[in-house]
């Protein structure tokens, strides 16, 4: 990593270099370099994750452009060998130890700050509402509401062809497509991976800064509110959906059902990862969620 960050004008001290475990698609090292400046340096791991990477830098320009409240990513270094930028203020909600893979959470997930809550939902409220067009002009993959119902049946589709997948959850998925009122009526720009980890809060739990844009993209909003929901339980994400329209956010009678619905696909999600990276141990997880009532 010191030759690689070398190579590209930073110049590291070597004591200062810290392994972290944020993601799949990244090997991620947080170091000093010579003037004291923290570094994040993203090294690839599959050559797909690089390709959509090019897709992840128009993002951070179009969220850096139509954002006010939040820190992201500016990246100084982008090539096929290593992605880097200069470290943002505050820090992850929760972090991953690379070698335990033991979670560290900076509040009691039991008792999630009503700071947090709040000041999440006024974020997702200002990324939810960047326009549909401006998502157009950079490129970005654009779903209309009503193509939600399709795209998805489409996917389950897709899994079918290639796992056994339990009639109860063919059932549940098919009497969700078929219950129009479950599904919104609009649609917005979403991060598309807003787990604790890439969600960085201060010293009161409030949150200045969002990290790892990968899966953004101009579709559903509940793809943004599963994670809190799988997290923190049913009841802190009525209290998630409450503050959201609090701030001005589009919701829907039955947001919450719809949002539930939504995360018993998270297996298919899982599947199409395999597919992707080739993940031997991602397929099996697939199969063992799938293949489960």
């Amino acid at each position: 990593m010191i030759e690689l960050a070398k190579k590209n004008g930073i110049q590291l001290k070597e004591e200062t270099l810290q392994d972290v475990n944020i993601g799949l698609d990244f090997k991620v090292v947080i170091a000093e370099d010579i003037n004291g400046q923290e570094w994040i340096l993203r090294v690839p791991r599959r050559r797909d994750v690089f390709l959509k990477a090019q897709a992840e830098k128009k993002i951070l320009e179009l969220v850096n452009e139509n954002t006010k409240s939040i820190q992201v990513p500016n990246w100084e270094v982008f090539t096929e060998e290593l992605i880097a930028y200069k470290s943002l203020e505050g820090q992850p909600a929760v972090t991953t130890d690379s070698v335990t893979q033991e979670t560290s959470w900076v509040f009691d997930v039991n008792q999630v700050p009503a700071e947090f809550t709040k000041s999440l939902a006024k974020v997702m409220v200002e990324i939810h509402s960047i326009s549909k067009e401006k998502v157009v002009e950079a490129g970005l993959r654009v779903d209309s509401k009503d193509q939600l119902q399709e795209l998805m049946r489409e996917r389950i589709n897709r899994v079918k062809e290639n796992y056994v997948v339990h009639e109860s959850l063919l059932n549940r998925w098919e009497a969700w497509l078929s219950q129009d009122d479950l599904w919104p009526k609009e649609t917005g720009f979403i991060h598309g991976d807003l787990y604790p980890g890439h969600i960085l809060i201060d010293s009161n739990s409030n949150v200045i800064g969002i990290i790892d844009w990968t899966e953004a993209k101009h579709t559903d909003i509940s793809n943004d509110f599963t994670a809190h929901y799988l997290l923190f339980g049913e009841a802190e994400l009525e209290n998630l959906i409450q503050e959201y329209k609090a701030a001005g956010g589009y919701t829907w009678p039955k947001m919450k059902e719809h949002i539930i619905e939504l995360l018993s696909t998270q297996a298919i999600t899982i599947a199409e990862f395999a597919e992707t990276s080739g993940s031997e141990d991602y397929n099996k997880a697939a199969q063992d969620m799938l293949s489960q009532g």
